[in-house]
């Protein structure tokens, strides 16, 4: 982090912004290329529908995405990871109706870019 990092993002340049964007639909589309491969429908536990090799490929690729918003947050906003803040891969995956009730927990608005 910049002791000069801005702390909102209306703050930030325009190459700043784009950054923190990029990062962010980076971040979606690993999401995206993780779920297609598991089995996720509303009322049933989570199905495997890749083998490990290639989920935990798909996993890493969110890991790395969502380690670069939380770098970039860091670095423009001054915004550190809560150390509570599950990891994108682990959301995704819910393994039993029982856990779905986080699925409601209220938090903060933000704006995110």
């Amino acid at each position: 982090m910049t002791d000069a990092a801005p702390q909102a993002v209306q703050d930030l340049s325009d190459e700043q912004r784009s950054k923190l964007k990029a990062a962010h639909q980076d971040l979606r589309n690993a999401v995206a290329g993780y779920e297609k491969y598991i089995d996720v429908s509303a009322g049933k536990r989570s199905q495997l529908v890749a083998d490990s090799k290639v989920l935990r490929e798909a996993q890493d690729a969110v890991e790395r995405a969502e380690d670069r918003v939380w770098r970039l947050q860091e670095d423009l906003l001054g915004w550190s990871r809560p150390q509570w803040v599950p990891g994108a891969a682990m959301l995704a995956d819910w393994f039993s109706d029982e856990d779905s009730a986080y699925d409601d927990v209220d938090l903060p608005e933000v704006d995110l870019p």
